[in-house]
This record gives structure tokens, sequence and C-alpha cells, in this order.
């Protein structure tokens, strides 16, 4: 069994308020954490499922611990399809959208729960069309995906 550094600790309980840091100090991040904070994921998928989009988009701006243990959960709910239909190609390219841009902007953040994310990615940019998410629209998820794979590859080596 692999043992997790101290320094990139992988959370599997809901973030503390002390994880959530100077929230106040940022609009979004305080109204991220006035969605999440004290949430299980099992407790934000109705959330979720109210409004993919706004919830990926307040992903983004959290801190890193909250980040990681909601981005797990945001996985697990795109990967259970437990949606409206009409939501799964915004579920699907949100996802996979926000694991990109966090590998460019902030690899930190997500780096260390990659592993966990990489199957749901590879079976989503491999199932696009199952999704509804027209690549005209949507762009390729399977381009998507090579550049999360070889982001994650080289970002974890420096």
């Amino acid at each position: 069994m692999k043992k997790r550094s101290k320094e990139n600790p992988i959370s599997i309980r809901v973030p503390t308020e002390a994880e959530w840091g100077d929230y106040m100090a940022d609009l979004d991040q305080e109204y991220a954490h006035r969605m999440f904070a004290g949430r299980t994921n099992q407790e934000m998928l109705p959330h979720f499922r109210r409004n993919v989009i706004e919830r990926a988009d307040e992903l983004r701006w959290m801190p890193v611990a909250p980040f990681r243990y909601y981005m797990l959960g945001f996985r697990d709910f795109v990967m259970a399809g437990e949606f409206d239909a009409t939501w799964a190609p915004d579920a699907a390219s949100c996802f996979i959208g926000l694991v990109l841009q966090k590998l460019e902007k902030q690899p930190g953040y997500i780096l260390a729960i990659i592993p966990q994310l990489l199957p749901a990615i590879r079976h989503i940019a491999m199932n696009q069309a199952s999704y509804g998410a027209k690549e005209s629209i949507y762009g390729s998820f399977q381009e998507k995906l090579r550049r999360i794979e070889a982001l994650s590859q080289s970002r974890s080596k420096s």
C-alpha cells in the first residue's frame, strides 16, 4: 500500500472550517463556502443536480483541501449519471474542463487526486456521445484527455 505524503493528503472527510482558510476575503470563496461547507458529498448531490454548471464553478474557487474533497464527490456525481439527460453534456464537460484548468493553472490542487480522477476522465472521454456532448459545442473530450494525461505526467515529475 502506497503511503500518502503529509504535504498532499487526500481528505476523505468533510473539510474543517480551518481548511477553508480566510474565505471571507474573497466573494467567490465565500459563496463556495456558503454552498458546500459542512456538507458531505452525499448531501451535495441535490445541489449538483439542480445546477451542475454553478457547482463546478464554485469548485474552482475553493482552497485546496475542500477542492480535493468535493472534486471527488463531483466525479462520483458525474459517474453515477443520476441527473436529467439535459444536464449530461454539461456535467461531463464541466468535470473534464475543471480538471484540465486546474492542471494548467493550479496543478498543486489536483495532482494528489489525479489517480482517483483518471478512470472517470477516461470513461467520459471514450463515451462522449453517450453524454450527448457534441464535439462542435463541447470540443473533443478525447483531446482533453490527452492533454490531461500529458500534463499529469509532466507536472508530477517537476
